[in-house]
């Protein structure tokens, strides 16, 4: 009992020290997409744009009371995950692993963008800790039944919590396994740590939930589907990178797009995602207009890809945009001021209204939003990602030729690289290169790096003396 209450208060002070991030703006952070979660949630409706999980999540969560009880609720859970890796990964036992804990956990929260998505009103603080999740599962043979259904039910919201999260964890899983055989055969390691068993064991959470996605948007009315609009989605993007206008061009005078209505756009299409999905000159700006054009999209998407030549062209731009994602890890991106006549600002006024001078006063919305700057965060940020570049070449040099890390370790190096890598392809190969996407998951890589350092504190030292 002493054991485990000592656990639960490290877990509260992780727990703390996350929040700081909050308790600095002065109230949880809200995006210009806020609104749309806290209405969805409390209204009962399936979006068109977003699952309504996320939204299911703040209902339940604020008691219909406060925002401040969601961020405890998700920085709770963050730091939790956290505690449970660190327990997995860390040697060091006791006195001493509670204060790496809390170190670690001060230094991510001062120099990366980890409280800045944990105090945010938004899902995307669940791709990492989908991530983190994923890990504890693979590695971690000895988990208590109760741990492992915990995790099993954090691990199954934090993907239905965004449809992003449906593809990065079936993606990840699927590759991790096959480069761990890679790596077997090559003789980089000499077990398997993904067993079969355990693959389709997690492989199975991932379909209960693009099946209880489904079934939780057909329950209020959404139909049974993970998304009313992913062929519009799609369709901004292939707008985004220029391939809607050119196939437009091309193809609208033959009969069988005389009833497609993009064609009567295709010389004013907005140029990027944003606008093409929710901007004034939008196709879709116009009432009950998603339903019919998601029916189009989907037709039209068939087609396009069905040409080789456009096919190609979208295999081509997706992985340029990937490449592109994975330099845009700046944190604060959408964080500006969102005050009266906004989506976050009406939500709050109407659901939290005796929170509403707290949100007014918070450093996000004081003085249109210039009392929150991140520059110099963002500053350490970098410097921080470049030293762990530097730090990560070295590990995988020394590794290859002396293997004194262990294979467990590597393995979670290598993990946390494959999530930073898969994210970035698919989120903005569906969509388009934005810095929330990649800050959101990018201080994985110090994190791992950080355990493997602590794990081996003479790493430098005996490469050098061997020189």
């Amino acid at each position: 009992m002493k054991i485990h209450m000592r656990n639960l208060f490290f877990v509260l002070l992780g727990t703390f020290i996350l929040m700081i991030v909050g308790f600095y703006n002065g109230y949880p952070l809200v995006y210009s997409d806020t609104g749309t979660y806290i209405y969805s949630g409390f209204d009962k409706f399936v979006p068109n744009d977003r699952p309504i999980t996320y939204g299911l999540f703040l209902w339940f969560f604020s008691f219909r009371f406060s925002l401040w009880l969601v961020i405890v609720a998700q920085n709770l859970i963050t730091a939790y995950v956290l505690y449970e890796l660190l327990k997995l990964f860390l040697k060091q036992k006791g006195q001493t692993f509670h204060f790496l804990y809390i170190s670690i956990l001060l230094l991510l929260t001062f120099f990366t963008g980890i409280g800045w998505y944990s105090n945010q009103i938004m899902p995307d603080f669940f791709a990492p800790v989908m991530v983190l999740t994923l890990i504890i599962l693979i590695f971690n043979k000895e988990l208590s039944l109760l741990k492992r259904i915990c995790l099993y039910i954090i691990f199954i919201i934090s993907i239905i919590v965004h449809l992003s999260h449906l593809l990065i964890s079936l993606s990840l899983i699927v590759s991790y396994l096959a480069l761990e055989r890679i790596l077997y055969k090559k003789n980089v390691i000499e077990n398997y740590y993904l067993k079969l068993k355990n693959f389709f064991v997690i492989l199975s959470l991932i379909l209960i939930s693009w099946l209880s996605l489904s079934l939780i948007h057909y329950t209020f009315g959404g139909g049974f589907k993970v998304s009313k609009s992913s062929g519009i989605f799609f369709t901004a993007h292939l707008a985004d990178c220029g391939l809607l206008e050119k196939y437009l061009k091309e193809n609208c005078e033959k009969s069988e797009f005389k009833s497609c209505r993009l064609c009567l756009f295709k010389d004013s299409l907005p140029n990027n995602l944003a606008d093409f999905l929710w901007g004034p000159h939008s196709p879709y700006n116009q009432p009950n207009s998603w339903k019919s054009g998601e029916i189009e999209c989907k037709a039209l998407i068939k087609k396009m890809l069905k040409t080789p030549k456009y096919l190609l062209l979208n295999v081509y731009k997706s992985a340029e945009y990937g490449f592109i994602q994975l330099f845009r890890n700046e944190i604060g991106q959408g964080l500006s001021a969102y005050n009266e006549g906004s989506p976050p600002y009406g939500q709050i006024h109407w659901r939290f209204k005796s929170e509403l001078n707290n949100y007014l006063n918070s450093r996000q919305n004081r003085w249109g939003g210039a009392d929150l700057n991140l520059k110099v965060l963002n500053v350490f940020h970098l410097i921080i990602l470049i030293i762990s570049v530097f730090v990560l070449s070295y590990i995988f040099l020394i590794y290859s030729k002396s293997k004194n890390i262990s294979p467990e370790l590597f393995l979670f190096l290598i993990f946390c690289l494959l999530a930073i890598i898969i994210n970035a392809f698919i989120t903005a190969g569906l969509n388009a290169p934005c810095e929330r996407f990649q800050a959101r998951v990018v201080w994985l890589l110090p994190l791992s790096l950080l355990i493997i350092i602590i794990n081996n504190p003479d790493i430098f030292k005996q490469s050098f003396l061997k020189r």
